[in-house]
């Protein structure tokens, strides 16, 4: 008997296919994130103006924490700086959302929807700001 398969080598990025999540008597051994904070305000921008939104976490659970995804709400925000690989139980990390004001005026809110091993599994981070462009109102 002859067995063959392919390798394609180590993936670029780990994608939601690698995230199992233990039923409720495994969960104690599960990762779990603890967010330093899960909305930031980032003020007043010009229009056309980039801006960034660091969310600091720790893995406060038992296994090592897997972020799958970073999925922005909008093509004005993109996700970076995040780790593809495990982060081990009690260590940090950072997601940093990256805003582009555009040709927007007013306030905005936009998120972006972090998809983990964690429980539980997704968790959305949001931001908001007051975008000046040409006509603005300079009241709120």
């Amino acid at each position: 008997m002859v067995l063959a398969g392919c390798q394609h080598g180590a993936p670029d990025a780990v994608d939601s296919s690698f995230i199992h999540i233990p039923g409720e008597d495994g969960a104690n051994q599960a990762p779990a994130v603890a967010w330093s904070t899960d909305s930031i305000d980032l003020g007043i921008l010009a229009a056309g103006e980039l801006a960034q939104a660091s969310y600091a976490f720790t893995n406060t659970g038992a296994a090592p924490l897997v972020i799958a995804q970073v999925l922005p709400s909008c093509g004005c925000t993109v996700a970076r700086d995040w780790s593809s690989e495990p982060i081990a139980p009690g260590a940090t990390g950072t997601i940093t959302l990256e805003f582009d004001a555009g040709n927007r005026s007013g306030s905005v809110t936009e998120s972006a929807t972090v998809v983990s091993n964690a429980i539980p599994s997704s968790t959305v981070l949001t931001f908001s700001a007051r975008v000046m462009g040409p006509g603005t109102p300079t009241t709120p």
